[in-house]
Parts: structure tokens; C-alpha cells; sequence
């Protein structure tokens, strides 16, 4: 298998074609354009002067370090040491990269099996190379199977249901809800509830014991009474609804 060379290394100067003149200038190539523009200019004479600019008859264009942006195409002078920038600023350095990745990704396409896709194996759109006027699925049951992956709505659901989901979920939040601070009859200040499992068996040392519901109804009914537990529980319920704290 042959390998594919996808290294592009862009000289001083040169332009992608894809995001020539196509883009808004970077911060680099609008600085260099304000030293050409006098103090309360006319609005005709600014036209002139940026086309100029543009067109690169202005003085300086000859310096080594003036150059076009790689990216937005304006022409910018370069701040480097090293007289080795290729693009006019931070951002304009961001997008020639995502340019060549995508010509990059595309490259590697060359000459790959392109895995069917779902749509391609069960939706009819075209015919000999021509679109269909009307296309068609093979059967219901592949329709709402792409539908239901993509979580358009469910085989079967009501579709007045499931915009009525969304539309609940949307003033929710979505799928990261808001904290909501609910008012407990006034009382929504945090309570310290203290439990006492086990005992202690040495210095930092505790031992869990793990009972059933029946065998913890026993225990407290032989440590308390029932008259004791009766007022304890109680109690518990109205520090639960904010009557005191424990």
C-alpha cells in the first residue's frame, strides 16, 4: 500500500485559495492598514486608499517582512524575530489549520471503500445518477429505525406528545437542569442530622453493624420503649418538615 504524503509546509507570501480575500481580515492585516489612513478622512478617499492597500500599491510593499496573510489574503508585516510567520494574527493561524486538516482528511479519502451508511442501503433518492422527484424508503420499519437512532421521536409515539417532551425538557433546562432552592414552610436553611451506628473499639477505629429492619425495630424498642420511640419518631417527622432542628 502506498503511503500518501499529506505534509504542506506554506511559504512567506502564499495564500489559500479556499479563504482568499473570502474571510475578514485578521487583527494583523487591519493594523497595518490603519498607518495608511490619515486622521478625518473623506469616505471616498478611504475607498481609494484600501484598495490599495489591498492591491499592494502602497510604499513598503517591498520590505521582506510585509507579506500577504495565508489565511485572509491581506497583506500584514510580520513581528517575528525570525522574519517566520505565514499568517497575520492568533486566529487567522487558526483557520489555515482546520483548512489543511479538512484538505488533509479529504486526501486520505482518496481511493478508500466508503462504508455504507444506512440511508444508502435502505433509502431510494436517486436513479442511474439521477435524483428521484420522489424519494422512497425501503419499508416503514428502516424509516422510523433512522429516526429513532437519531432520537427523532420513537416507533409508535404520537408526534404532538413528543414535541410536547421537548418543549417540557427545553423550559427544564435540558439536560442540565438548574439548582432550585425549594422553600420547606419557610425553613430551608441546612439541618445536621446526627447518627450513631455501631460503637467505637479503640482509638479511630469503628465497627458497622449491618441489621435488618426487623432486628433495628427490636433493638430500639428494647433500648427506649415504646413510649420513648413513639415521642423520637415524632419528633424526627416534624425537624423533617422544618418544625426544629434535632
Amino acid at each position: 500500500m502506498t503511503a500518501i504524503n499529506t505534509k504542506i509546509k506554506l511559504k512567506k507570501g502564499d495564500v489559500l485559495k479556499h479563504t482568499f480575500f473570502k474571510v475578514r481580515p485578521g487583527e494583523g492585516a487591519v493594523e497595518f492598514a490603519r498607518r495608511y489612513f490619515p486622521i478625518n478622512v473623506e469616505y471616498h478617499d478611504a475607498l481609494e486608499i484600501a484598495a490599495a492597500v489591498i492591491d499592494g500599491h502602497f510604499e513598503g510593499v517591498d520590505d521582506p517582512k510585509v507579506r500577504r496573510c495565508a489565511h485572509c489574503g491581506y497583506y500584514y508585516r510580520d513581528k517575528t524575530k525570525n522574519n517566520s510567520s505565514v499568517t497575520c494574527s492568533k486566529e487567522c493561524g487558526t483557520g489555515k489549520d482546520i483548512v489543511l486538516k479538512a484538505w488533509r482528511r479529504e486526501v486520505r479519502k482518496v481511493g478508500k471503500v466508503r462504508r455504507l451508511s444506512w440511508l444508502d442501503l435502505h433509502y431510494a433518492s436517486s436513479y442511474q445518477g439521477k435524483p428521484l422527484e420522489y424519494p422512497f424508503w425501503s419499508s416503514d420499519w428502516h424509516m422510523f429505525e433512522y429516526d429513532r437512532k437519531r432520537k427523532v421521536y420513537s416507533f409508535g409515539d404520537d408526534f404532538e406528545q413528543y414535541v410536547a417532551q421537548q418543549k417540557r425538557k427545553a423550559e427544564m433546562g435540558g439536560k442540565r437542569k438548574t439548582a432550585e432552592q425549594i422553600d420547606y414552610d419557610g425553613y430551608n436553611v441546612p439541618r445536621n442530622i446526627h447518627v450513631k451506628i455501631g460503637g467505637h473499639v479503640g482509638y479511630g477505629k469503628v465497627t458497622v453493624i449491618k441489621k435488618g429492619h426487623g432486628e433495628v425495630e427490636a433493638d430500639l424498642l428494647a433500648r427506649y420503649g415504646p413510649k420513648k420511640l413513639q415521642q423520637e419518631r415524632i419528633r424526627a417527622q416534624m425537624a423533617a418538615l422544618g418544625g426544629y432542628k434535632i
